[in-house]
This record gives structure tokens, C-alpha cells and sequence, in this order.
């Protein structure tokens, strides 16, 4: 397994790998609990470090090897996005704490079948949606237009000044406490590769976050105005090292099976 390391000297095949240990997993993963329960969450884990203006997080990346080799898993069920905050990580170049996601595979007994894929952030949108329709009965793809006010929701926090840590937390919290990643099933991933109803072919995947802006009926209580972080997952005929341009897109995915309180065991 390829951990920490310059991909450069890896052996032929493994080098589009990225992936981390199970302990570097569950250090990042428990750096992300511990801020976001805090009384102060830092939106700087969401900020692009190299940049001389503050460029917050619009995507991560994963590359078509990363998603072949996770749909290649012998009983592969599932596939889990898990927030991590990474504090040290050569390939991409992270030397402060930020905000990213991995990604791995679990059988229908819920046992791990795969490693821990850990995806690039990425500070510039490389995508441009176009309306669609939403597609009856094909797992959980939602229309262009109701991703493109989610990902505009999420857009708007980030635009704030100054930027509340309070919110930010709040954007994390459900009635089953914090989040630490959301599930989805092994189609929603097949369909994002090869989106029904088209003859396009995808070969790398980003996830973008969003804002679910929904209002909230409590009990005894007034209806309010709730905000919630979000995860949509979408196809991409791109490359990471040689992006020319927005590529459209019309083709999302919700990755609505929050954790919790869903399994959140590895």
C-alpha cells in the first residue's frame, strides 16, 4: 500500500494511486471530529493555502484509476466518503491543515474491501452545469438545476466576510449530530461514469460540496430556515494535469445517505 510518499518512484501501475494507511486514516478523519465539535471550527481548512487571495474549496478530485480500482473490488456494496482533515501529504503537496475527502469500499457485510483513496482538493471550479432533467428510478441523480443552486449555496457561505466559525459548524450539525461523511451505493457511482440516457463516457470523478437549504419544523417551535453541508458526485472526461477548460456537465449525483446515523465503521 502506497502511503505518504513521492508517487514518482512508485513501481509501474501503482503511481495513479493515492491512498493512506488505516492509522493515517484514522488520525485525519479523528482531526475532522475533533475541529468541527469545537467551539471554534477554522474555515481556513477549506481555503487554498498557495494562493495570494483566499480561493475556498470548490471540488475534490478523484482520478479514473482511484474509481476503477474501487468499482473493481470483489463484493463491492458500497462506497463511503469520509471528511479528513490532512495536515502533511507530499503528493499533493499539503503542508497545513485542509479539508479533503477519502474514499473507500465495503462489501454487503459492511468489511472494508478496498484501500483508502484520498482525493485532491481543488480551489477552481473545472466544470460547467447544464440543465437536465432529473431520471426516474436511476438511483439518486438529481436535475442540473437544483445542483446548480446547491453548489451557488455553498458558493455564497464561502463569498461571506467576515466568515462566522459558529455557522460553519452549524452547517455540520443534524438532529444526529455532526457529520463525518456521507454513503452511497456502488450504481450511483456506475452511473456517474456512464450517465443513462447519453453516449458520453466519464473518466474521473469529482465531488463537489453543497448547501441543502430546506425549512426545518421543530417541535413547539416556529419553522426555520435550516443549512446543511452536502456532498454531489459527478462524472468528468478531464485529467488533473492537463485541464484546458470547463467541462459541462448535466449529469449529478446526491450522496444523500448521511453519517450518522448510518454505519460510519471503516
Amino acid at each position: 500500500m502506497i502511503n505518504n510518499q513521492d508517487n514518482s518512484s512508485n513501481p509501474g501501475g501503482l503511481a495513479d494511486f493515492n491512498v493512506v494507511s488505516e492509522l493515517q486514516f484514522i488520525e485525519y478523519t479523528l482531526e475532522w471530529s475533533k475541529q468541527i465539535s469545537g467551539i471554534e471550527m477554522p474555515w481556513k481548512v477549506f481555503a487554498d493555502k498557495d494562493s495570494s487571495i483566499e480561493q475556498m474549496l470548490a471540488q475534490v478530485y478523484f482520478n479514473d484509476a482511484t474509481i476503477q480500482s474501487l468499482l473493481s473490488c470483489v463484493g463491492v456494496k458500497h462506497i463511503h466518503a469520509r471528511f479528513a482533515i490532512v495536515h502533511d501529504y507530499y503528493p499533493y503537496k499539503i503542508k497545513l491543515p485542509t479539508f479533503t475527502i477519502i474514499l473507500y469500499a465495503t462489501d454487503q457485510l459492511g468489511q472494508r474491501c478496498s484501500a483508502y483513496h484520498i482525493g485532491r482538493p481543488q480551489y477552481h471550479d473545472t466544470i460547467t452545469v447544464v440543465s437536465s432533467k432529473s431520471l426516474p428510478e436511476i438511483g439518486n441523480f438529481i436535475s442540473g438545476r437544483l445542483a446548480k443552486e446547491w453548489i451557488s449555496e455553498w458558493k455564497t457561505v464561502c463569498n461571506a466576510s467576515p466568515k462566522s466559525p459558529e455557522l460553519l459548524s452549524k452547517l455540520f450539525l443534524t438532529n444526529y449530530g455532526y457529520l463525518v461523511g456521507y454513503n452511497y451505493v456502488v450504481s450511483d457511482f456506475m452511473y456517474s461514469l456512464f450517465p443513462p440516457g447519453t453516449q458520453k463516457e466519464c473518466y474521473d470523478v469529482v465531488i463537489l460540496p453543497v448547501i441543502h437549504k430546506h425549512v426545518a419544523d421543530h417541535l413547539n417551535a416556529q419553522p426555520t430556515l435550516k443549512r446543511t453541508f452536502g456532498l454531489v458526485l459527478a462524472g468528468v472526461p478531464l485529467n488533473a494535469k492537463g485541464i484546458t477548460g470547463d467541462e459541462e456537465v448535466n449529469s449529478f449525483y446526491d450522496l444523500s445517505l448521511p453519517t450518522p446515523p448510518s454505519n460510519s465503521t471503516y
